[in-house]
Order: C-alpha cells, then structure tokens, then sequence
C-alpha cells in the first residue's frame, strides 16, 4: 500500500509520530494512542508534539501520553522551522531566498536538539536494508515514445530519477507550461 505506515510495518522502521498540537492537549495524546493501537504491524516508539504554546502545554501532553508511549520532544510555536503556505500549496523554494530551506532545516535540528530528542534517537537500533536485484531497464522499451511532462511555476516538482529512468527507456522528454503553453506538445 501506500502510506506511511505501511512503509515502516514493511521495512521495520519505527515511527515517532509528530502532531500539530495547537488547540489541544489530552486530544493529542488520545490521537496518538489511537494511531499506535489502530494496527499492530509497526512500532510507535514515541510522538513529537508541534506547536506548543507553552511548557506547560507540552506537560500537558506528556501527562496524558500512556508510560509506553513517550513523548520524545514538545516544540514550540517557532517561526524559523515553518514553510510558508498559501491556498491549495506551499510556497515554492524556488520563490524563496538561495539559503532559505537549509536555514529551516538548521532551525529545526537545533529545536529538536534542545528539546532533547537525542537521548530517544540514540536508543532506536539500526534499520537493516538488503541489496536488491534490480532487473536493467530495456532500452528500447520507450523507443519513439515522446513523454511530455508539465513545467512551470505551478508544476514545478519531478523526481530527477524517473525522468533518467524513462530516458534509460528510450523515451523522448519534453517539457511544457500548462499556464503559459496552449496544448501538450506531440514531439
């Protein structure tokens, strides 16, 4: 299947779940509880409350979490970790200053840090992944195929990889905007 669950009940991945805790408190621990129980086939080894308004408010949260289901970190409301978002999306990094999302991402590790998350990541045990036997691709398979894939500001995420892996196919790529273009190309 497709969610995140499955994923880690595939792999054997542990899950830390982190909840928007904004407007409640015992709700969240009861969101949380609910989450873990409602499938047996992975582990949630702890839950990570966002946007606390206050100490308090994350001591609220940890009360009401059951003893095998600590929380690992209570984050405050903190500006510096958000992405910006607007109706129907996020904003695109590409609209963004050049250091923008490393800055984020920095801000967040440092937040998680001193909410002292590290003594709970350091007694997760590593996720072993076997080497898989990935069949070659056919390079013939897409032979004449031209593959039109839509690029713009709106349309602005692919994954790097499959576009190779179509190429690696034989597939002819282009490109268009649906907002600036007025049909898919044929060629």
């Amino acid at each position: 299947d497709d969610c995140s669950a499955d994923l880690a009940a595939k792999f054997g991945i542990p899950v830390a779940l982190v909840i928007d805790v904004r407007a409640m408190a015992q709700t969240a621990a009861a969101i949380a509880v609910g989450l873990r129980n409602y499938r047996d086939d992975f582990d949630m080894v702890g839950v990570i409350a966002n946007k606390c308004g206050s100490n308090y408010h994350g001591q609220l949260v940890r009360d009401a979490l059951p003893d095998d289901l600590p929380l690992w970190a209570a984050l405050k409301r903190d500006e510096s970790i958000e992405l910006p978002e607007r109706h129907l999306g996020l904003v695109q990094p590409s609209e963004q200053k050049e250091d923008w999302i490393e800055s984020r991402l920095e801000s967040g590790a440092d937040l998680l840090e001193e909410a002292g998350i590290l003594p709970f990541v350091d007694t997760l045990k590593p996720v072993p992944f076997m080497s898989q036997q990935i069949p070659a691709v056919s390079p013939d398979a897409l032979l004449g195929k031209t593959i039109a894939i839509a690029r713009d500001d709106a349309f602005s995420f692919t994954y790097t990889a499959n576009i190779t892996l179509l190429q690696d196919m034989g597939a002819k790529i282009c490109y268009f905007s649906p907002i600036r273009d007025d049909s898919i190309p044929t060629e």
